[in-house]
């Protein structure tokens, strides 16, 4: 019944997005409208351009329809991405992101994420920093495929771009509040203020967020789990003159106290029962069933994290010439208090902590010539820092063990990309980029309560040159049809096991990891610009993969195994079918496997590829109806629908990891607004995860306590909302 509810409601989307009427198809060009009011432009390859024009594969999602969507965290974006998933484990502000399959195989404080996270240009490595708060934002742009040429090494898979509002020379601002269930009340607002007229200008925003739990605590005495407290303010200083300089100080003010978000465990020995004898998903006094979003725990699942970060970026127009600076600095704080069993009982604790500073600098010219050739060059310095505290306790303190090491990493880099017209129609683009990665770990010591076990305190080090780059073709037939052909290299960094804890061997080090991707796509417009149907189609080869080797928690080893190929296609369609009606639709297809991987001894050649569906569609419609001469009605609709996946590289082959799998899922959310005043007082009415969907959202599986450790998505979720412009 799933599968004909999903084929029909794909037919309804297409067909609504391609039902202009036929009036509007017989309309001439020159009654067309001239730019197209919903037109996102992007930064992609560091120049101010139209999505349309750029050849890349791009969801940009702006600022303005992020309100409307509901979308307040940046793992929610998947909601409106093709071929993008987002996973959790226990705590929304450390996700991994896998774009067209390239997945990221361990949640260890330490690793380097295939999906690279910007923030108005500055890149942040901390995993834990990179579940955005969503507020104020001009847009988000998600570049999916290889992006190393101009954005970086850890961009194999794609990118994820955080835009904010830069300051207006202008006094504006709004006010934002929500109320909903759960006890759930958030505060957004911006105000923008114009210090000296035509030069200097201040914006400074906020969020703040507050929500009982959702994951019902039993235990007698025991706090309700999924509570979460959420606060981040932002500051921005423009200035410029009137010779082509401008300079932009950014301050950005993060704080994030959740408790153990959607905690989900269960046994797996026979009878679902853990290595204490157990079913932790079965009460313990009566032995009914428990919900997903019920259990016992000992534990209040702590979680805190903390981010602080200045930037200042500065540009030079000097006519043919653009000079731009970028220059950061980020400090952060992580701690995560895992209850990992999930039952009153002491079975495993996990306590992470980690404390972290980045530094960068990018340096770049960008030409504007008249003729056909340009380009952009520039010079990239990255150094991180982090100091990182692991503690495991099993069986009730029987077996303890606290790790802390220091991790350095330092990167240099060289780049070049530019663009060749060989006619109004054709050009070739490329560009490479050289980095030289330098890490070393420092004072590595894990110190275990059984004799003979633990690593004595060890020094690593690891330096690597690699290129990245693209080459491709492009033709632009006219305005509104562009098409491309591409090859794109890039590659991930080697780097240490920091999921060590037992064994000296387990202390390895990886290889970079590498990817050949082959691209072709057209983005186009049609029907006087009121369709747009962006395609593409990809072949991917991916070679020395890093993947934990995993019997336990406390025995894992980090290593290149794998080869994989992937084909994909992906199609994006928005249709305005009235002035009124608004209709999109995305649609991902994965082919993604496993070419050669062999992990514990066992050949998993042939299998899925992790955190992978084969199908990924998103659908959304808004219709407006003029209440009167400045009031309106808005009436959206948006789902979402992702296939099956696996989280383990093991597929169904190997117990007890074949319980990695989780089942398709849809998830439909909605708003009804009424605005005045020509939309400067707005009201509405919101929904969420409508239909309760509670598919799991992340999984672990571990094998010394005979557990599997998953996280439920919020639940059913609705409130009310208000925004005032001044």
């Amino acid at each position: 019944m799933r599968t004909s509810h999903l084929s029909l409601l794909i037919s309804t989307s297409l067909a609504a997005a391609f039902a202009v009427p036929a009036s509007a198809q017989d309309q001439s060009a020159a009654n067309a409208v001239v730019s197209d009011p919903n037109e996102i432009i992007v930064t992609a390859q560091k120049r101010a351009q139209s999505v349309q024009d750029v050849p890349i594969s791009i969801t940009a999602v702006a600022g303005s329809s992020l309100g409307t969507l509901q979308m307040r965290s940046g793992t929610e974006i998947a909601r409106q991405t093709p071929n993008l998933s987002v996973s959790v484990l226990g705590n929304e502000d450390q996700p991994k992101f896998s774009v067209r399959g390239i997945a990221q195989s361990a949640f260890d404080l330490n690793a380097s994420s295939p999906t690279g996270i910007f923030y108005d240009e500055v890149f942040v490595r901390a995993s834990f920093l990179g579940g955005a708060q969503l507020f104020d934002m001009d847009r988000v742009e998600v570049l999916r495929g290889p992006q190393g040429t101009l954005f970086g090494k850890e961009t194999v898979g794609g990118a994820v771009s955080y835009i904010t509002r830069a300051p207006q020379f202008d006094n504006s601002g709004f006010i934002s509040a929500e109320l909903g269930n759960y006890s759930y009340v958030g505060l957004q607002g911006a105000a923008n203020t114009q210090l000296v007229e035509d030069r200097l200008a201040l914006r400074v925003s906020f969020n703040t967020s507050d929500s009982d739990g959702f994951v019902k605590n039993l235990l007698p005495g025991g706090r309700d789990k999924s509570n979460f407290n959420k606060v981040a303010i932002r500051t921005a200083l423009k200035y410029k003159d009137d010779a082509g300089f401008d300079a932009t100080l950014r301050y950005s003010f993060t704080r994030s106290a959740p408790e153990a978000v959607g905690t989900n465990v269960t046994g797996y020995l026979p009878g679902n029962t853990n290595a204490f004898g157990f079913d932790p998903r079965r009460d313990p006094n009566t032995g009914e069933l428990l919900g997903p979003r019920e259990g016992y725990y000992d534990r209040d699942g702590r979680i805190r994290v903390r981010g602080d970060g200045v930037s200042l970026t500065l540009n030079k127009d000097l006519g043919n010439v653009a000079l731009t600076s970028i220059s950061s600095y980020l400090k952060g704080y992580f701690l995560n208090e895992v209850d990992g069993d999930g039952s009153a009982a002491n079975l495993l604790a996990l306590d992470f902590e980690a404390r972290t500073k980045e530094y960068s600098q990018d340096l770049r010219l960008a030409t504007q010539f008249d003729g056909p050739f340009n380009l952009i060059a520039g010079l990239y310095y990255f150094r991180d820092t982090l100091d990182n505290l692991f503690h495991v306790s099993q069986f009730d303190g029987g077996f303890d063990a606290r790790q802390t090491y220091r991790q350095t990493r330092t990167s240099y880099a060289a780049y070049m990309d530019g663009s060749f017209n060989f006619s109004p129609t054709f050009s070739l683009y490329g560009g490479v980029r050289v980095t030289h990665d330098k890490a070393k770990m420092r004072n590595f010591q894990s110190v275990v309560n059984i004799p003979g076990l633990g690593i004595p305190t060890t020094n690593v080090d690891y330096t690597e040159t690699q290129p990245s780059g693209r080459l491709g073709l492009r033709y632009k037939a006219s305005s509104d049809f562009m098409a491309f052909v591409q090859y794109a290299r890039g590659y991930r960094s080697g780097g240490f096991n920091g999921g060590a804890v037992v064994f000296p061997g387990d202390l390895t080090t990886a290889k970079p990891e590498f990817l050949d991707a082959y691209e072709a796509g057209i983005k186009s417009r049609l029907f006087d610009r009121r369709v747009t149907l962006n395609l593409s189609a990809f072949h991917y080869q991916f070679k020395d993969q890093q993947f934990i080797d995993s019997i336990s928690v406390i025995n894992q080893a980090l290593v290149n195994a794998g080869k994989s190929r992937i084909n994909g296609i992906e199609a994006e369609i928005t249709a305005s079918i009235t002035p009124q009606l608004r209709l999109s639709t995305g649609l991902g297809l994965l082919d993604a496997k496993y070419t050669s991987l062999i992990l514990n001894g066992t050949d998993l050649a042939g299998n899925r590829m992790i955190e992978a569906p084969k199908f990924s569609m998103s659908a959304a419609a808004d219709y407006r109806i003029p209440l009167s001469a400045s009031a309106e009605l808005t009436l959206h609709g948006d789902m979402v629908h992702k296939s099956s996946q696996f989280f383990t590289a093991y597929n169904d082959k190997v117990f007890p990891f074949s319980l990695g799998r989780t089942p398709g899922f849809e998830e439909y959310n909605a708003r009804i607004g009424v605005s005045f005043d020509d939309g400067q007082y707005e009201v509405g009415l919101w929904g969420k995860n409508l239909t309760g969907n509670d598919t799991l959202v992340g999984v672990g599986i571990e094998t010394n306590t005979f557990l599997r450790f998953g996280t439920v998505p919020y639940p059913r979720r609705y409130g009310i909302d208000f925004q005032a412009k001044f």
